[in-house]
């Protein structure tokens, strides 16, 4: 009787030990994963050419020439100006100098708009 109740202690102690293994390395995988998220995020410095109700079209330079390119803006956009100040997208404004945080190759809304200043705007083009 006693050899049997040790056996059952035994493999409920490795069933446990075992259970707890695996839910470690579950969570080490999401974490990975995560990681990975995070690191297909972009940043830009960037000048806004125009803006629409739930867009932002802007302007950034990139081996040597003007680009233009156009990004989506939500409600969990966060909007702020370099003092910290939250604002909107209504008060954004063509010429507004900003730093864009989005994920590229995805057809998400951007991540966040800074805006530190006032740019200028150039024309945008030129041959690949």
């Amino acid at each position: 009787m006693k050899g049997i109740r040790a056996a059952v202690v035994v493999a409920f102690v490795l069933i446990t030990f075992l259970g707890t293994g695996l839910a470690q390395e579950k969570k080490a995988k999401e974490k990975e994963k995560e990681k990975a998220k995070a690191k297909k995020t972009a940043e830009v410095e960037a000048v806004i050419s125009n803006v629409g109700q739930r867009t932002i079209t802007y302007q950034f330079e990139r081996k040597g020439k003007i680009r233009e390119e156009v990004v989506g803006i939500d409600d969990q956009t966060y909007i702020e100006r370099i003092s910290r100040e939250n604002i909107k997208l209504k008060d954004l404004q063509a010429g507004d100098k900003v730093y864009l945080r989005y994920e590229p190759d995805a057809y998400t809304p951007a991540l966040s708009v800074q805006v530190v200043g006032k740019g200028e705007l150039k024309k945008s083009g030129g041959e690949d």
